[in-house]
């Protein structure tokens, strides 16, 4: 029998500069992740001069308990 889960997002979206905070990762490194694809993100504006873009972290927690090995008993 599989256990429920129940994991608690306090936001679905994050700046640059709080994933860095949260990861440990440089900013550059961050924008680099973006820029090839590794990071699910939006963004707030369409225009490119003040857009502010976000990291899509309901995205990433869902890849990362479909991507668990785990078996039960």
């Amino acid at each position: 029998m599989r256990p429920n889960i129940s994991i608690t997002l306090i936001t679905p979206h994050v700046t640059i500069e709080r994933y860095s905070e949260l990861t440990g990762l440089s900013e550059t490194t961050v924008r680099d992740m973006l820029a090839d694809g590794r990071l699910p993100h939006h963004r707030l504006r369409k225009d490119k001069k003040r857009e502010k873009v976000m990291i899509n972290m309901a995205v990433l927690t869902v890849d990362a308990l479909s991507n668990c090995n785990i078996t039960y008993a």
